[in-house]
């Protein structure tokens, strides 16, 4: 394919089951097509693209094919992909459709599928496990994880689900079941229940290293992938200082690995109506990211894929600087006020590497798709007094009848904050194509967004009241 990420035609990608063997990495997902207007989600299925290397990917088209309108697996929605002893592959998946109801609540259940390999799997129609509706409501019951317990010389079943008569706001939990066989499962108590979420999607957990890792998605608070750390399977799971792979943009995360290293599978949510004022959708474009462990303390941080920093190869020449309200002494930048240090970028499909040092500044950040005088454009914020940064845009709003309606009561317009890797040294990496930006910083921390209403223009940095010392400005095209 000749893009870097990947999007189906005529169709969106939702959340991704990764399963790998034999060198190749398979990236089922959700397709959704999108059928009805203002509707995500429905008529949707798993699709299956397969890779080597996440860049060069091949679609193999429908992997499960789903059940008729008054069919329990009308919609077959996220789970996980094993392989038994005897060689059988199976795709364990949730079954939605929402006519099927209990009280009134439309509800989710477990189906199978399976074959001799990933490439043909057939629903099993004689299998479909609900929740007891005892320990666990029959409403929320999903996302099947399944994995086998060397200790326990058994398998088990992690889903996104709810006790019995728990709160609606912050009753959600994570399941357990076990089974030897695949088939006859039995209910356990709660894997994971702290209480704190409307629900905890699409779980997993994974050994790396000498730490144990338990990862799910939540839109309470924050619309982000968590993972927690833990000595054992059984806990207790530790939270991270930076406990989340990415923004809101790119939810769902599951990872996949292939014995040594370990990638992070997600989806780059579109925005309504194609623009930065709209709201975001369910569903988008495929991206992955490479995880990397610090054996120390076990904490995650997130770098970009190998083969995504060799796709753009062609540099081009920057040799001439803007200086906007700055001068510049030797590789210095300083500034009183505002300021920036500027360079021409393409519309929408480059990389750019920059490095720099930061000798003091009131403020400072990158600079994306900037108009001359920074009138617009949009401004990676990175405070070091903090710890944070996050994606802002300027305007944040269509101005309004009044001058003072412009948005200058919300601190960032774009995406969700997250940690500012230690400096004053900051390598900036820099991935653009169409809407989609992606930013990784000291190959730490990932930043994925959509861009919509402003492209090419003027990038590089800012600085308020400041020094910067800068050292590599790298821009590459196809």
């Amino acid at each position: 394919m000749g893009n870097i990420f990947y999007k189906p035609e005529n169709a969106w990608v939702g959340d991704l089951i990764p399963y790998y063997e034999n060198g190749t990495y398979f990236a089922f997902y959700l397709h959704d097509p999108r059928n009805r207007k203002d509707e995500f989600a429905e008529d949707t299925t798993w699709h299956l693209v397969t890779t080597k290397n996440f860049l060069d990917l091949t679609y193999h088209g429908e992997a499960i094919h789903p059940g008729g309108a008054d069919k329990p697996d009308r919609n077959a929605y996220t789970g996980s992909v094993i392989r038994d002893d005897n060689g059988i592959c199976y795709a364990f998946f949730t079954a939605f459709n929402e006519d099927i109801k209990i009280d009134g609540k439309s509800v989710q259940s477990v189906m199978r599928a399976k074959g001799t390999d990933p490439y043909h799997l057939e629903t099993d129609r004689e299998f479909l496990f609900a929740a007891d509706d005892k320990i666990y409501e029959s409403f929320d019951w999903r996302d099947p994880y399944v994995f086998f317990h060397e200790k326990e010389q058994c398998w088990w079943m992690l889903l996104a689900a709810r006790r019995k008569n728990a709160g609606g706001l912050r009753g959600g939990c994570i399941a357990l079941c076990k089974s030897k066989d695949l088939t006859n499962w039995t209910y356990e108590q709660p894997f994971f229940d702290p209480h704190m979420y409307v629900t905890m999607e699409c779980p997993e957990v994974f050994q790396m290293g000498n730490y144990w890792y338990l990862v799910f998605s939540t839109f309470n608070e924050k619309f982000v992938t968590h993972y927690r750390i833990a000595d054992s399977l059984e806990g207790p799971w530790r939270i991270p200082d930076d406990d989340v792979f990415d923004t809101r943009a790119n939810y769902a995360i599951k990872t996949v690995s292939d014995g040594n290293r370990r990638f992070a599978c997600g989806w780059i949510a579109s925005k309504k109506g194609n623009c930065d004022f709209g709201p975001w959708e369910w569903g988008g474009t495929m991206v992955f990211h490479e995880v990397i462990q610090n054996p120390e303390n076990g904490e995650l941080h997130i770098k970009q894929i190998d083969a995504y920093g060799r796709f753009y190869q062609e540099k081009v020449e920057t040799s001439n600087p803007i200086l906007w309200n700055c001068r510049m002494e030797e590789k210095t930048v300083k500034t009183e006020m505002l300021g920036a240090f500027l360079y021409d970028v393409p519309k929408d499909a480059f990389s750019l590497e920059m490095q720099f040092e930061i000798l003091k500044a009131h403020e400072f950040g990158i600079a994306l798709h900037a108009s001359d005088g920074l009138e617009t454009g949009y401004f990676l914020k990175m405070n070091d007094r903090t710890g944070e940064m996050a994606w802002d845009q300027w305007p944040r709003a269509v101005p309004g009848k009044y001058q003072w309606q412009i948005k200058g009561d919300i601190p960032y317009q774009l995406e969700t904050v997250r940690r500012l890797p230690t400096g004053p040294v900051y390598r900036v990496k820099i991935l653009r194509e169409g809407s989609i930006c992606i930013v990784y910083v000291n190959d730490e921390v990932a930043l994925s967004t959509r861009m919509y209403d402003h492209n090419g223009q003027l990038a590089g940095l800012f600085l308020v009241q400041g020094a910067a010392k800068f050292t590599k400005f790298e821009l590459k095209i196809r």
